[in-house]
């Protein structure tokens, strides 16, 4: 091994980076196990007609698993220290925000939800974006 493939302290990937990258890898392959889960449903008549028919089930199953495949490579940068990725990563947070304030609204009954949700995705977006996280990211 060469000095040059030693990481300094200045290239090593933060521990909370490290945390944000498992999670965001854990749940890329959980939506493509779901995906494929729904698929294999197509022969329960509840399920397809709880989704409208067949057509529909098949249409959410791989837009759930295309989402998880685009988490599963968002997931891989993070760990590579991909600037894009954290970017990336940043947005879909900010979405699932969004998401959990609509649902607050149209659901008050899941508001403990929406609140551990919102906070969950200020916990990710402040652990992209710290001093050391900005660092191994490239940018300051």
């Amino acid at each position: 091994m060469t000095e040059e493939s030693v990481p300094t302290p200045k290239d090593a990937r933060p521990g909370g980076v490290t945390v944000v990258a498992v999670l965001t890898w854990i749940s890329g392959a959980i939506n493509l196990i779901t995906g494929l889960l729904l698929l294999f449903q197509l022969a329960n008549e509840d399920m397809v007609a709880q989704f409208g028919g067949p057509a529909l089930l098949i249409t959410f199953a791989v837009a759930v698993m295309i989402l998880g495949l685009v988490v599963l490579i968002v997931a891989g940068g993070l760990f590579r220290g991909s600037n894009g990725a954290r970017v990336v990563s940043a947005i879909f947070q900010a979405l699932s925000i969004v998401g959990a304030i609509l649902l607050s609204v149209g659901a008050p009954s899941l508001l403990w939800t929406t609140v551990l949700s919102i906070l969950v995705s200020v916990a990710v977006i402040v652990l992209l974006f710290t001093g050391r996280a900005n660092r191994f990211f490239g940018s300051s």
